[in-house]
């Protein structure tokens, strides 16, 4: 199952979904299609496909087994692209060499754990269960130059109708044209994100402020005692007030900016520039050296 390429990421093996892969035109995208076994029971559906980002090739399916075949809510197993193969007609995945009791002995499916030590168990698991040799490859591209992921195998059933044999007599060469299709895909190229929180920062401001104090004050004095004085000369209270300025704080909330997100469409035009190729037949006149009237060489 070949895929088109839409990034510059490479890794090793990852899922299909959530990456910037997707199936090639005109190829099943087999995701949620139901599992059978081979007595045509169902045995789950596929989930994922595992991938290759370096070959651009399905590597695994994801298989979601059905609930009530397993005691475990770990329900994931692996299935090597090349052991399954699709219905004739129907949107359903066969394993032919399997059936639901295998299921349990094949070593649950995490992502975490995608890595060639766990590609080796999964292989030696299939190898038990009869399915072909157990290869526990390097990292290099021969690891998986084995019958398990050999592709021919899922389209088997699918294989395309053979093209018209010419009469018999006649020599025919098709002639192939390519065509240039040219579409739009929406990706993200980037965004904005506004967050608001509160900061503190401290302030300062000097004030004058203004207090009273009362003194006082005796001064010693000897003189004869005036009418005024004697006027004076009764019980009575004289008092005086302090007052003092303190400083008082108040604080207003004032909106001083305000900042917005908006979007702007921005429409261009781009010119797609590629080669297609088309079969061009020369066509030669071959000159005979037998004479057409007595149809004997004319050199001899």
């Amino acid at each position: 199952m070949a895929l088109n390429e839409n990034s510059d990421k490479d890794y090793r093996l990852q899922e299909l979904g959530g990456s910037d892969y997707e199936i090639a035109e005109g190829q099943p995208d087999i995701r949620g299609w139901t599992v059978k076994d081979r007595q045509g029971n169902t045995i789950g559906e596929v989930e994922e496909l595992i991938f290759d980002p370096q070959s651009l090739k399905v590597r695994y399916i994801v298989l979601d087994i059905e609930d009530s075949l397993l005691d475990t809510e770990e329900d994931d197993v692996l299935i090597p692209i090349g052991v399954a193969e699709l219905h004739n007609s129907d949107d359903d995945v066969i394993l032919p060499n399997l059936d639901a009791s295998q299921l349990r002995s094949l070593p649950r499916y995490d992502k975490s754990l995608l890595n060639r030590d766990y590609e080796n168990t999964v292989r030696n698991a299939f190898a038990g269960l009869g399915t072909g040799a157990a290869v526990a490859g390097s990292y290099g591209d021969d690891y998986y130059n084995h019958d398990f992921y050999n592709e021919d195998n899922l389209y088997r059933n699918r294989q395309a109708t053979p093209p018209t044999t010419a009469p018999e007599g006649t020599t025919a060469i098709p002639i192939i044209e390519e065509e240039l299709q040219v579409g739009k895909q929406v990706v993200e190229t980037g965004g904005a994100r506004l967050r608001s929180r509160i900061i503190e920062k401290p302030v300062e401001e000097n004030i004058h402020l203004r207090e009273e104090h009362v003194h006082i004050e005796r001064t010693p004095v000897n003189r004869p005692a005036t009418e005024a004085d004697l006027t004076n000369f009764q019980e009575g209270e004289i008092e005086i007030t302090e007052h003092a300025e303190v400083p008082i704080i108040t604080k207003e909330a004032r909106v001083v900016e305000e900042i917005s997100l908006e979007k702007e469409v921005e429409e261009r035009e781009e010119t797609i520039r590629d080669t297609i190729r088309r079969t061009d037949v020369e066509i030669e006149n071959l000159d005979s050296d037998v004479d057409p009237d007595n149809r004997r060489p004319t050199n001899l």
